[in-house]
């Protein structure tokens, strides 16, 4: 088995990954600078599972730190997801930018140091522009980058980065972009609230979802999965491609949320405000790099994240 260095372990991506891989029995090396957030994991990990990874405590933007905790991990494997999200990154420019930037540098300056010659990292749909940046009012894998966020800015600038550091230092990278990740550990970021109202429905509370309209839904563990298999592939390269998925309405969303809890049938609304995102056409660009993506239909992702909240609750 392989020892994989993730950044990002208490979030919701990185979460699903540290899972996925302890349980299949890969050794997990977890740079965390609040290490007591470990604890998250507990909504879909064993305790017996949790103990297995090895937390370096130490934040990303340090960067002899950075290095110093890939050397003596001495994994095989890096998955960087650690990131401010657009909220944050909007109260605060400076800080996301070191956490976002910078962070992703030193991976890549950490990776160089130690002479391993693959990254993978994540991305977002956020390098993209508004919806009436695009003919047809959607976009694909080729589609211009234009960013309206600094979040969207700093993703960017990380993909081109990491073309350098190919260029310059051989290190190949694969970043994955998602849309909208729900599923229990989506806790933060401005499209997390239709996880927020699954967990409200378990509870047996109302709630508002704070959008509406269409948008391309991708489940937790799925995401995970693609980070994985992406890490696993022996590619030569810089290369970006969208985690594809189903386009759903914010109507289907609550209906499965009914479905998968019943009770809370009339008790889940949203706002009717569309994202101001583009529609995606997914031309299966990462499929053909990493194989078949795990789609989980949005009813059974909805009940499978129902499910985690009631046990934790119970």
């Amino acid at each position: 088995m392989s020892g994989y260095f993730v950044t990002g372990a208490s979030g919701c991506i990185g979460g699903w990954v540290v899972k996925n891989l302890v349980e299949a029995g890969h050794k997990v090396y977890a740079l965390m600078p609040h290490p007591e957030k470990i604890e998250k994991l507990k909504l879909i990990m064993k305790d017996t599972d949790i103990s297995k990874i090895e937390i370096i405590s130490g934040d990303i933007t340090n960067p002899d730190l950075v290095k110093a905790a890939v050397k003596l991990s001495g994994a095989e494997h890096i998955i960087h997801l650690a990131a401010l999200q657009m909220p944050f990154c909007r109260a605060n420019p400076g800080m996301g930018a070191r956490v976002n930037v910078e962070g992703t540098i030193n991976i890549f300056e950490a990776a160089r140091a130690v002479g391993l010659k693959k990254v993978v990292y994540s991305s977002s749909t956020a390098v993209y522009g508004s919806a009436d940046d695009y003919p047809e009012r959607q976009f694909e894998h080729n589609s211009p980058l234009i960013p309206h966020s600094f979040y969207g800015v700093y993703k960017q600038d990380n993909e081109w980065a990491a073309k350098v550091y190919f260029e310059e230092a051989g290190i190949s990278s694969i970043a994955i972009r998602p849309f909208v990740v729900y599923g229990p550990l989506r806790d933060q970021g401005m499209t997390s609230t239709p996880t927020s109202a699954i967990k409200a429905a378990c509870k047996g509370g109302a709630y508002e979802i704070s959008y509406g309209g269409e948008a391309e839904f991708q489940f937790a563990d799925d995401t995970a999965k693609a980070f994985i298999a992406a890490a696993e592939k022996g590619r030569t390269g810089a290369e970006v491609y969208n985690l594809g998925g189903g386009t759903v309405s914010m109507e289907q969303i609550v209906r499965a949320i009914e479905k998968a809890c019943p009770a809370s049938k009339g008790l889940i609304t949203f706002k009717d405000t569309p994202l101001p995102f583009p529609r995606h056409k997914d031309t299966g660009e990462l499929a053909k790099v990493i194989g078949p993506v795990c789609q989980t239909p949005l009813e059974e992702g909805v009940r499978i994240s129902a499910d985690y909240f009631r046990t934790a609750l119970a």
